[in-house]
């Protein structure tokens, strides 16, 4: 694994991949399958923040991006093996990096206020979005990629047009930093947003009525990660007052409690076909839970430090996680979950 915290991990569309960063500037491959190291480069001298996949959709997902603590993005084809593309995007460091959904065009977020579009063959800046008055902590594509969502510290969450760069709609009937958005997984239209805040509550926000968000409101802790469940009508929230929670996406209603991490849970996901939930947590274990009961099915402790990332593989069939002492574990769900069917 790495020598220092890891900074980021994701899974590409393929599942055949693993990518994860750490403080100690290196980027490492992993087979997924084999869970093994494929290719481990240091990229350039700093601190990574951010890390995406392109969703190409071929066998190899052929593009990795990496945003910096220094601002630059680099940006390395899987394929051509080529020199890859390192340019200087933004003035402070880029919080958040994505690619939009045909793999066109790299979005990057940062703490200069800005979030803006690349070009991802060339590295011409195609689009800057200005408007937050604060540091951007997070934003993303929409699943038709005609639009972008981004969340700032300036308490707003803004919806801009990707082509132009207009801004469409603005979210900021709150007092608290915005820490993360997510749109439904639903690609026909612009529909809802996910928003967790700093000040325990999450908004869902249906864009194309413009109705009032609905609230779903933790008093216990601050929301520190949400998720869409793949259907759309789930709503996942993991807090630091050591819980997730799921909510019904439409109506606001807390319909389940996962109960059993002793420190900050800081992130957490759905399994691809929605039965199940992976947590990461500050006690050092991941745990996978039954959505419909909550109850937990396994509990993973192989980390021996502050688990950060947790991501199953789109088949389902493997669950990586990573955590602050450079450790990078893939474990098969079948191994830790023999009794159940459907992963």
């Amino acid at each position: 694994g790495h020598d220092s915290c890891v900074s980021a991990l994701v899974v590409s569309s393929d599942g055949r991949w693993v990518a994860t960063a750490s403080h100690d500037s290196t980027i490492i491959l992993w087979d997924s399958r084999a869970a093994c190291i494929s290719q481990e480069w240091f990229a350039h001298d700093g601190e990574i923040a951010s890390l995406a996949f392109s969703p190409d959709g071929r066998s190899l997902a052929t593009h990795i991006a990496v945003g910096y603590m220094d601002g630059t993005i680099y940006v390395w084809d899987m394929e051509k093996r080529q020199e890859p593309l390192l340019w200087k995007a933004h003035t402070q460091k880029v919080s958040d990096v994505a690619f939009s959904p045909d793999g066109r065009l790299l979005l990057s977020a940062s703490y200069d206020n800005t979030v803006k579009t690349w070009d991802v063959h060339t590295g011409v800046m195609m689009q800057s979005f200005d408007g937050h008055a604060l540091t951007v902590s997070q934003a993303c594509f929409s699943p038709c990629g005609n639009y972008i969502a981004s969340a700032s510290a300036d308490r707003t969450v803004r919806v801009w047009r990707t082509s132009d760069g207009s801004c469409l709609a603005m979210l900021s009937d709150h007092g608290a930093w915005v820490s993360y958005v997510a749109y439904t997984p639903d690609g026909t239209m612009l529909t809802h947003v996910a928003v967790g805040y700093s000040d325990r509550t999450i908004r869902v926000w249906d864009i194309g009525t413009r109705q009032e968000p609905l609230l779903c409101k933790d008093d216990t802790g601050g929301v520190t990660d949400v998720a869409f469940s793949p259907d759309g009508r789930l709503l996942l929230s993991a807090s630091n007052n050591k819980t997730v929670k799921t909510w019904d996406a439409h109506t606001g209603a807390m319909m389940q409690s996962f109960d059993g991490h002793a420190l900050t849970v800081s992130q957490a996901c759905f399994s691809p076909c929605g039965n199940y939930i992976a947590s990461a947590s500050a006690d050092r274990t991941v745990r996978v839970w039954r959505t419909s009961d909550g109850s937990c099915l396994a509990m993973l402790s192989d980390h021996g430090a502050w688990v950060s990332y947790v991501a199953y593989t789109p088949d389902g069939t493997m669950l990586w996680s990573a955590a602050r002492n450079g450790t990078v574990l893939g474990h098969r769900v079948q191994d830790f979950m023999p009794d159940e069917s459907e992963f």
